[in-house]
């Protein structure tokens, strides 16, 4: 169905295992930590984790808007 195609694709982007041996801690609020568990224990794959998740969303996130951020750096 549609859905588990979309599903599928989205795990495949964000909730898929991630390894980064060179890693910084960043701090979220415990509702939005709450959250990211939910997602990743209940549609993520076996091996995702919430870093791995944050960490594809916000690499998605500055590669959209890099252009953005470069020109508004200049302002």
């Amino acid at each position: 169905t549609r859905d588990r195609k979309q599903l599928s694709e989205f795990q495949g982007k964000y909730l898929r295992p991630f390894r980064n041996s060179h890693r910084k801690a960043v701090y979220v609020s415990e509702e939005t930590q709450r959250k990211l568990d939910f997602v990743v224990r209940k549609i993520g794959e076996q091996g995702a984790s919430v870093s791995g998740y944050v960490e594809q969303v916000l690499r998605e996130h500055l590669d959209q808007y890099k252009d953005d951020v470069e020109r508004w750096r200049k302002l």
